[in-house]
């Protein structure tokens, strides 16, 4: 079992640190801002790291997005948006650590265990956890590469909503 530990998004390298972290260590590599944060790696509910505290005062503190990202999460073959937790506006060390947790939970929830063995048939993969600063979004949205509906792949599908994501 891996140890656990944060790492700071720009210093995520080639460590399996599922897909939203990966997204944003190579949006920072090709220079676009986004919010600091850093990820959790190799937590269980029971385990968090004891550095936690440190690395969520080195971004600001605040209020923070806790995101799930794990292995394998999204590939050719399935997409898990929505499959596992995501809490907005998390502010203090205690509801960090019961976000992180939650996040952690959702690895084995009914849905995504039912979403995993209809797609993909894998094992429970491993979840690590993004911590970033919160933004006041004026709109959010997700884009879909193909039709959900059809899984035609010449149509893009892009649902979208004012303010933060929490509608999608």
């Amino acid at each position: 079992m891996i140890e656990p530990r944060c790492i700071a998004l720009e210093a995520i390298t080639d460590e399996p640190v599922g897909g939203k972290a990966e997204g944003l260590a190579r949006l920072l590599r090709h220079g676009f801002e986004v919010p600091r944060g850093f990820v959790i790696v190799g937590a269980a509910e029971s385990a968090l790291p004891e550095d936690i505290e440190a690395h969520y005062e080195r971004i600001g503190g605040g209020r923070v997005a806790v995101r799930s990202s794990a292995v394998g999460e999204d590939s050719a073959a399935a997409s898990y948006a929505g499959q596992y937790e995501t809490i907005l506006d998390v502010e203090g060390a205690p509801a960090l650590r019961a976000a992180v947790r939650s996040c952690l939970r959702s690895l084995e929830s009914k849905r995504a265990a039912s979403y995993r063995e209809d797609q993909t048939a894998q094992p429970t993969p491993r979840m690590s956890v993004v911590v970033q600063r919160m933004v006041d979004a004026r709109a959010a949205g997700v884009l879909f590469t193909a039709n959900p509906i059809s899984a035609r792949r010449d149509q893009l599908v892009l649902d979208a909503v004012r303010g933060l994501g929490e509608a999608l």
